[in-house]
């Protein structure tokens, strides 16, 4: 039944069909830790390129292009960290035997 309640034939039944708590893959969740660890990188940066560019406009320049590689690294590192977690939690439960 789709509204949470247990099926009265029993089929279905079991702990392999209880939803985990933090299990599974998210698109969400993919986002916001992506994107989080972008905005801590740019939170980070800021007052660096602040002080570069009372120093020198060309130096604010240089440290805002170095933060937005630093950015974009940061972003495609947690995204295929996750990714790649996901991936190996999938083919590992595709390896187990079925009970």
């Amino acid at each position: 039944m789709t509204d949470g309640t247990p099926r009265r034939d029993g089929a279905g039944a079991g702990p392999d069909d209880t939803p985990r708590p933090g299990g599974g893959f998210s698109i969400a969740k993919l986002a916001f830790y992506a994107l989080g660890a972008g905005v801590l990188v740019l939170a980070v940066c800021i007052p660096i390129i602040v002080v570069c560019a009372n120093w020198s406009p060309f130096a604010g320049l240089a440290a805002a292009l170095v933060a937005v590689v630093a950015m974009i690294a940061a972003i495609g590192t947690v995204a295929n960290r996750m990714v790649d977690r996901a991936r190996a939690e999938l083919l590992a439960a595709q390896d187990r035997p079925p009970h």
